[in-house]
């Protein structure tokens, strides 16, 4: 149940592309609308008896009050009443607060009197033709998916040895239910990867097949390996691999190749003992292959690409984020959307994709931890790209390379090994406290640092969130 201090603190922080405030209930068909606008999005509240600037005034409310809302919301279609609370004024006993929500909807698009419309900020206004689209093609894809369509190809398409490795490494990390000696047929039963027929199905291809028998056919299975001498592309290319393969061989080609172009620093652990490892955690690494790969558009054309810069590594997947999700999303939790959730529960079987649903905001854990820049998501519509800053290198929110200068370097270095206060940073790069002041701030503007708690108790850090 929302309270009224509640209210108080919503409207405090004013109006968003969640919430929306209507002076009374006399602006029902706005608010219907708006509803509708926050159904096709993550959801959202309007609340009756705010002001726009934030004024909490209220409203009588009567049974009739609400039969009238609950009747402007049937202009929405497909049909779904929000949920309707009404929250008593402390300092008001004959006014209250009528609260409006729905959650993102599961049938999107909506339209309201015919109309479709998106929130864009604060605001409510008309969706574009493209988003429209995009919306009836998620809305299908429940029932028409491509990993489930029929790969008109038989079992001697896929590769069984490939099937095998899958079924022994799914039950030893105890992620799959299978007898030891469980034949193909069986296993592809279980993992939904066969057709109406009991023939393979476009996703037992992908994840299985050998590519002497489908290169022809499914020209969007493989990937394309480079890696580059500068920060551009247009820059000499040191390696450049063309793989056509099914998803497990082309996965582990690309952590190869990544192997192959990144550093290996070596690191004194405790123990006094040298370590070498990556410099872009594996698991980082294989995160972002995993994304790629089970989640892009396979009907979309175009190849995995895989780009090692000198500043950077790249990981493009065909196709734009789905069902709503945002970049900023990306980067806190998130529910698991799969467009090939069976493809994806393969890969989570293999032990590749740890957890549904929380591998970007694990990804940038584990680049903070080991003193890395945030990764950065972006997209085009057409593809998905997440750029991981090399160790001693820093990105933009864009993804693009940035040039820091010494001192700027020195700080984002020394906050690579864990978190300073302003004083320590001040002493431990030779500064005093007003320059280290002004240079944090500058840093924190780029989005590169942040800083927890206040007054002397604070401490500056990596950012590995988005910047507001």
């Amino acid at each position: 149940m929302t309270t009224a201090h509640e209210i108080n603190e919503i409207a405090a922080k004013g109006e968003s592309d969640a919430v929306e405030f209507k002076k009374t209930t006399g602006e029902k068909k706005e608010a219907a609308k708006t509803l509708s606008a926050m159904l096709n999005g993550q959801g959202g509240t309007v609340l009756f008896g705010v002001h726009p600037r934030g004024q909490v005034v209220g409203q009588n409310v009567s049974e009739k009050t609400l039969e009238n809302i609950t009747q402007a919301c049937r202009e929405i279609h497909p049909w779904h009443p929000p949920t309707i609370e009404r929250v008593s004024l402390s300092d008001k006993a004959d006014h209250e607060i009528l609260v409006a929500t729905v959650g993102a909807g599961a049938h999107k698009p909506y339209s309201y009197k015919g109309l479709h419309y998106i929130r864009s900020g604060a605001s409510t206004v008309r969706m574009p033709e493209e988003t429209h689209l995009e919306l009836i093609m998620e809305r299908a894809h429940g029932w028409d998916r491509w990993e489930t369509a029929s790969s008109r190809l038989s079992l001697d398409a896929i590769d069984e040895r490939e099937v095998e490795a899958f079924r022994d490494t799914a039950i030893s990390a105890g992620r799959g239910k299978f007898d030891t000696n469980a034949p193909t047929l069986a296993v592809f039963r279980a993992m939904n990867l066969l057709d109406r027929n009991g023939n393979p199905n476009r996703g037992a291809v992908a994840l299985f097949g050998q590519p002497n028998a489908f290169d022809s056919q499914y020209p969007t299975l493989g990937c394309r390996l480079v890696a580059v001498e500068g920060t551009h592309l247009g820059e000499d290319y040191k390696d450049d691999l063309l793989v056509v393969n099914n998803i497990f061989v082309s996965l582990q080609r690309a952590m190869t190749f990544c192997q192959e172009h990144l550093h290996h620093p070596v690191r004194i652990n405790g123990g006094l003992q040298a370590e070498a490892g990556l410099e872009i955690p594996s698991a980082v690494i294989r995160e972002a292959l995993a994304n790629a790969f089970g989640h892009r558009d396979y009907a979309k054309a175009g190849l995995v690409q895989v780009r090692v810069f000198s500043d950077r590594l790249e990981v493009l997947s065909p196709g734009g984020l789905h069902f709503g999700l945002t970049t900023d999303d990306l980067y806190k939790d998130h529910g698991s959307h799969p467009w090939n959730p069976n493809m994806i529960g393969c890969l989570y079987r293999r032990g590749i994709v740890e957890q549904l649903g929380s591998g970007t905001l694990r990804m940038a854990r584990m680049c903070a931890d080991m003193g890395l820049g945030r990764p950065i998501f972006t997209t085009s519509g057409a593809s998905v790209t997440c750029s991981v800053p090399r160790r001693g290198r820093w990105l933009a929110t864009d993804g693009s390379s940035l040039t820091l200068g010494t001192l700027e370097t020195s700080v984002l270095t020394l906050l690579a090994d864990g978190p300073n206060a302003r004083g320590e940073i001040a002493t431990k790069t030779g500064i005093n406290e007003t320059v280290a002041r002004s240079l944090l701030i500058r840093l924190r503007d780029m989005g590169l640092v942040a800083v927890e708690g206040y007054g002397r108790g604070a401490y500056w850090t990596l950012n590995n969130t988005p910047p507001n």
